[in-house]
């Protein structure tokens, strides 16, 4: 029996909501005014953006002693018309003129880098023209003198960090591996980035997520490797354009782990629903969230040392209720579990909690404190209702239980038409979908039995299900509807 006293809320009846933290509950509030959006689909943006910009300057410790990013991967599945691009322009305004900045600045520096390679380069030759190859101990000074020199070799300059929209596999490690490994990967016509050769590699990913070394291995280029990057996803896509990210996807994507890391959010259509009243909205509290997005990657970018983040804890009250709750998810992937069937889903979320709780509670100033209980509690309902639509989504039951379930709402239909006695052998040629042979029939009528008792009796030598058994015995009835030949 579950004895924890904080558990995993499951009922589904959890709405995202922000509160601990005003700056992404404010740009929420005027997203959602501006663009009419599902709320889900508004909140899952807010927060992914907040990643981005807090991913390079924070790490989260879990009450388990490990260290993990705070970077997030978001879908977000909505169809054409509810507003994906307009959302994502808002939220991204901070990042997109961060880049922009961060972007000039290194051109700048590129053409500065390759003024003084061509003096470094032109220096060394110098050198070399300088000695007598001939004389031997000429030789030796040369060599001394090149090393000197290549003390003063011009440093390559660094992107601070790096936005991809669409990209291959070797330029997002590529670029990792050769700047600093902050990274954003988003586009708001997600279609497009699902359909990349980047998605062909989704284990890499799935590393970078986790904090893990990448290593490259190139035939002609050298090999090299990603260490300790961060990455925020975000995929806003069509469920068309899922679909067939999955019929031609090379990667095992559930098999490999690749989707258990993902936010999820499928919500109900606001289209239809929106009005128009011809007034100007106020942007006031997405220029303070942008601004705020824009400087949290300012001063992760002025780090002396890109890895020395920020360590964000729990308070020993929160490390409790987190590990509770750990327990809890782990209690309900047991069979008849609501993660029976979702348990790579499952594995993830204390750790994808931890992530969310530390952005909640670091994002409007970086704190000294230890992340409260109540920080920790508003994480935990966010990523219940993105568990649910992750559920909703991606779960697939055993055939033997969707079966069931087909065949118990069929006994309901037969038992509404006023029958109560079903041929056994009726059921192959008139029952649902997926119990027309008897070994399929038989998993189902096992595994509905325990659910929801039904009666077998036996009438000259037919078998008989009893749809009502525990009313009296009603031969007449039982007659009456063997009669029938169809069953209707």
């Amino acid at each position: 029996m579950n004895h924890y006293r904080y558990q995993f809320p499951i009922d589904g009846g959890y709405s995202p909501r922000v509160e601990h933290s005003k700056l992404i509950t404010n740009a929420f509030n005027e997203a959602k005014t501006i663009t009419q959006a599902p709320d889900p689909m508004v909140y899952l943006a807010t927060i992914s953006a907040a990643s981005v910009a807090l991913q390079g300057g924070i790490d989260v410790e879990l009450p388990t002693g490990k260290v993990a990013p705070v970077s997030l991967m978001s879908l977000i599945i909505a169809e054409s018309g509810e507003r994906k691009s307009s959302l994502e322009n808002l939220l991204t305004k901070g990042i997109k003129s961060f880049h922009k900045e961060s972007t000039g600045r290194f051109n700048d520096k590129v053409k500065e880098y390759s003024i003084r390679e061509m003096l470094f380069e032109k220096r060394k030759n110098q050198i070399e023209k300088s000695f007598n190859m001939e004389d031997e101990g000429a030789v030796e000074e040369m060599v001394h003198a090149l090393l000197e020199h290549e003390n003063d070799a011009p440093k390559k300059p660094k992107l601070k960090s790096l936005s991809f929209e669409d990209s291959t596999v070797e330029a997002l490690l590529s670029g990792l591996s050769e700047h600093i490994p902050n990274a954003y990967l988003g586009s708001s016509e997600g279609g497009v980035l699902l359909n990349s050769r980047l998605m062909s590699h989704t284990a890499s990913l799935n590393a970078i997520w986790s904090g893990d070394e990448v290593t490259v291995s190139r035939k002609t280029a050298g090999s090299f490797t990603v260490e300790d990057a961060r990455l925020t996803i975000n995929i806003m896509t069509q469920w068309s354009a899922l679909e067939r990210f999955f019929k031609r996807g090379k990667d095992d994507v559930r098999g490999n782990g690749f989707l258990s890391r993902f936010l999820v959010c499928a919500p109900e259509s606001n289209c239809g629903f929106r009005q128009s009243y011809g007034v100007e909205y106020s942007l006031e509290d997405l220029s303070v969230f942008n601004e705020r997005l824009s400087k949290l990657l300012t001063q992760a970018s002025e780090l002396p040392d890109y890895t020395s983040r920020q360590i964000v804890r729990f308070s020993n009250e929160a490390k409790q209720v987190w590990i509770d709750i750990a327990n809890d998810i782990e209690f309900k992937m047991a069979p008849e579990g609501v993660f029976e069937h979702v348990k790579d889903h499952a594995s993830k979320l204390p750790e994808n909690i931890a992530r969310l709780a530390a952005i909640i509670h670091s994002f409007d100033d970086l704190p000294e404190e230890d992340i409260s209980k109540a920080a920790l509690l508003e994480a935990v309902d966010l990523m219940a209702y993105f568990s649910g639509e992750f559920i909703k989504v991606f779960a697939m039951q055993p055939k033997y239980k969707q079966d069931a379930e087909n065949l118990y709402y069929w006994f309901n239909e037969q038992a509404n038409m006023g029958v109560r006695y079903v041929k056994r052998d009726k059921l192959l040629q008139f029952g649902p979908d997926g119990t027309r042979n008897k070994k399929s029939l038989d998993l189902a009528l096992e595994y509905l039995k325990v659910k929801e008792p039904f009666g077998e009796i036996l009438f000259k030598k037919t078998k008989v299900i009893d749809l009502f058994p525990n009313n009296l015995y009603d031969e007449s009835k039982l007659r009456e509807d063997l009669l029938f030949d169809v069953v209707h």
